[in-house]
């Protein structure tokens, strides 16, 4: 037997919703029906997530050509200064 994350999470959920049980409690007994422990699958997401985290080496690549996500080029015409609005009174 095998961790299945996925139906442990699914199964927690529906207990909690539908059953009413502690986010706890619902954890637990999904963890059971497959035949572990709670701290099996907290584990098991834990080491998921902390190898999903790793720095792959992507960012020296990315920061080289100096292009972040959401930012707007340099505009082309830098050092051009603002015209002055003219006021009448």
């Amino acid at each position: 037997m095998s961790l299945d994350i996925d139906a442990w999470t699914e199964r927690a959920a529906i207990m909690e919703f539908d059953g009413g049980l502690s986010r706890f409690q619902a954890e637990t007994l999904a963890a059971k029906a497959q035949g572990y422990q709670r701290y099996e699958f907290i584990n098991a997401i834990r080491d998921r997530n902390s190898q999903q985290a790793r720095d792959h080496g992507s960012a020296p690549a990315r920061d080289a050509t100096n292009d972040l996500p959401g930012m707007q080029p340099p505009s082309a015409q830098k050092g051009r200064s603002v015209p002055e609005r003219q006021i009448s009174a």
